[in-house]
């Protein structure tokens, strides 16, 4: 199917979400995982331009990993410090305003420039606790050129929108909006590029925040269960129309809202509640991704699958595979190949490199399910 057939009917899809689930469909063999590349640096997020020109998201989670935090990927595959200067070079107790101090997303749009969010400060279960709360100014986003690393812009939010123990976490676009979730206390955030004006929402309800669970805490390096508390609102998704919001904490469920009601100044947050959907139950996720068919992606992070969840509410295994551990920041390329990086831990602290992202190449159809190209803002 061309794209402009794509384009025509993506809009019913986007907006069928029915609240009434179907368990997960096995009626199709779940699709095979190919090794798109490897890092010397353990990913948790990839972002491509529109012509595969690959970015990887390499956050500092051990004083052990020394990384760059973000890099690109040359012609021959070898992976480079992007831009290649200051801003990849912080360490802990050096100033984070104009450095990576902990990037957790990565994104690619559709004027092709790379965003990043950067929580500026790292966690409190690896690192000294005086490296966990950020430094004045270095909790930001980042836009660069995908071509010459020349820094674009920089957003940084005053406490009304970050307040203390908010961490932003991802982000996605439609048109001016700028869409962000807060993992830290839990929220919404809305940046509007043209007007320059920034709210918050929803901080603290319920839906914003995160179930607690018992699962391996990945920085510990025994490799013990133990209780932890995962983070809040975390995964984010747009659908292609710009009309729904979609957003989850990894424990889930999925919710949505309509952008109408969450841009509208005149709706209280009790108010705004009241149009909040839930859309699905999930497994414990990392990461996702969204078509323009309005299919979400949850890549789950202890049954190593990608589960597709369908605008009917048909949810079905895309991928499954015992050797998929921990897979995070999902992304559509511009030629429909889904990527995926993993973050292994393995048992005793030890670790495999250099690290693999993963690539499905999408077909049309998927156990009775039309899939879509990547939603690109």
């Amino acid at each position: 199917m061309d794209a402009t057939r794509r384009s025509v009917i993506v809009g019913a899809g986007a907006l069928a979400f029915s609240g009434t689930f179907a368990t997960v469909s096995k009626a199709e063999a779940p699709l095979k995982l190919t090794v798109a590349t490897r890092s010397p640096w353990m990913a948790n997020q990839v972002a491509l331009t529109s012509n595969n020109v690959m970015f990887l998201g390499c956050p500092r989670y051990t004083p052990a990993e020394d990384t760059p935090a973000l890099v690109r990927r040359d012609d021959t595959g070898q992976m480079h410090p992007f831009p290649g200067n200051a801003w990849n070079e912080w360490k802990p107790g050096a100033d984070g305003r104009d450095a990576f101090v902990y990037l957790n997303s990565v994104h690619i749009f559709a004027d092709d420039t790379v965003w990043v969010v950067d929580q500026g400060s790292l966690s409190a279960d690896a690192f000294d606790t005086q490296y966990s709360i950020p430094q004045t100014g270095a909790q930001k986003i980042v836009q660069l050129s995908a071509e010459t690393g020349a820094i674009l812009k920089i957003l940084r939010f005053d406490e009304n929108i970050l307040p203390a123990g908010a961490k932003m976490n991802d982000l996605r676009f439609h048109g001016s909006k700028m869409y962000v979730t807060e993992s830290g206390l839990g929220a919404l955030i809305i940046h509007d590029l043209e007007t320059g004006q920034t709210t918050r929402r929803l901080s603290g309800r319920p839906s914003m925040m995160a179930k607690s669970v018992s699962m391996t805490l990945a920085l510990q390096p025994d490799g013990k269960e133990k209780p932890f508390t995962p983070p809040n609102a975390d995964l984010i998704e747009i659908s292609q129309d710009g009309q729904w919001l979609f957003w989850a904490a990894p424990t889930g469920p999925l919710y949505r809202i309509q952008t109408d009601h969450l841009n509208d100044q005149t709706l209280s947050d009790d108010v705004l509640e009241k149009h909040i959907e839930k859309v699905a139950d999930i497994e414990f996720s990392s990461g996702c991704a969204m078509d323009t068919y309005g299919n979400f992606y949850a890549c789950e992070t202890k049954t190593g699958r990608i589960t597709v969840i369908a605008p009917s509410g048909k949810k079905t295994i895309l991928t499954s595979d015992p050797d998929f551990v921990r897979p995070d920041g999902a992304f559509i390329s511009a030629d429909r190949h889904l990527y995926v990086p993993r973050k292994p831990r393995e048992p005793g602290g030890t670790e495999k490199t250099p690290f693999a992202i993963y690539s499905i190449a999408l077909p049309e159809s998927f156990d009775g399910i039309h899939l879509g190209n990547a939603v690109t803002g």
